[in-house]
């Protein structure tokens, strides 16, 4: 049995979409490597009485942690609502995990807190599907291949902020995949005991998980609690739609309200996470 804590930083709005998101793929990509057992934690917030604090993961035993992303509220990492608890996390996990996933905003906390790297926002928001090619062979992106049998795949982002290659490198991180437009997506690093795996995409995402942003970014701007109308996110609609969506005057709330966007990057997301799970399942037997 492998046991992983999913730590959900997400608002209580996207907390049940975002459990069901990573609950669904984990259940997926191990049915080829043995039963799992999730359990769930929420640092701060209201949370479902299935959720754990900090003082409770601290005390649990797991052989792998995700510990997902939040939306930004502020410019500097270490004012961020959830940055002393997610310290609190990092030091934990490099003690008490085989590997631990850092997702979004998780991963440029971990990685600003370790290496003092910092995250640097981008003039427009990085939001959408990209194309993202394997830059260096390892066990995490082993079988991510797709056409023509070159190593790329489709894979969602959402963020305003980045993580740059020269950075990460220059710091002993191990960049796995990047691609042109949204920049780095997977790299790694050991921390102590731990592998860190960092993911600045969102390969959890379901089909119509960007549209939904895009949604709620749009009635957001329409009640003037956002500045700016909020870009279409790229590549996930096809030319005419998006076409006749830039042009309506809602925003194309009402054209996308039944729409459901195709999920182009979920075979692949799938064998990401099967071959984490295969990592740490393989660091389980070597310790017994």
């Amino acid at each position: 049995m492998i046991t992983i804590g999913l730590v959900n930083n997400m608002s209580p709005a996207a907390m049940p979409s975002t459990e069901r998101q990573f609950s669904d793929i984990l259940r997926e990509a191990a049915a080829d490597v043995g039963p799992i057992s999730l359990r769930l934690y929420r640092l701060a917030g209201a949370k479902p009485t299935d959720y754990g604090r900090l003082s409770d993961l601290q005390r649990s035993h797991l052989d792998g942690l995700i510990v997902t992303g939040a939306e930004p509220r502020v410019a500097r990492l270490s004012e961020e609502p959830l940055w002393e608890s997610l310290t609190k996390v990092i030091d934990w996990a490099s003690e008490n995990t085989a590997s631990t996933i850092w997702s979004c905003l998780s991963a440029h906390a971990a990685a600003f807190y370790l290496d003092g790297i910092e995250r640097h926002g981008r003039p427009e928001k990085i939001f959408g599907v990209f194309p993202s090619v394997r830059v260096n062979d390892h066990f995490f992106t082993h079988r991510l291949q797709l056409s023509n049998a070159r190593p790329v795949w489709m894979v969602p982002h959402s963020r305003w902020n980045d993580l740059t290659e020269h950075d990460l490198t220059a710091h002993g991180y191990t960049v796995l995949a990047k691609s042109a437009d949204a920049g780095v997506d997977l790299f790694v690093k050991e921390v102590r005991r731990s592998l860190f795996f960092f993911i600045q995409a969102h390969p959890e995402y379901s089909g119509n998980t960007l549209l939904r942003e895009y949604l709620r970014d749009v009635y957001r701007f329409q009640s003037g609690q956002q500045p700016t109308p909020p870009c279409i996110p790229r590549n996930c609609l096809d030319p005419r739609l998006e076409a006749a969506v830039s042009a309506s005057a809602d925003g194309g709330a009402e054209l996308l309200r039944e729409h459901s966007g195709l999920n182009q990057w979920r075979p692949q997301a799938v064998q990401l996470y099967r071959n984490w799970l295969q990592f740490i399942a393989a660091r389980q037997r070597a310790l017994v």
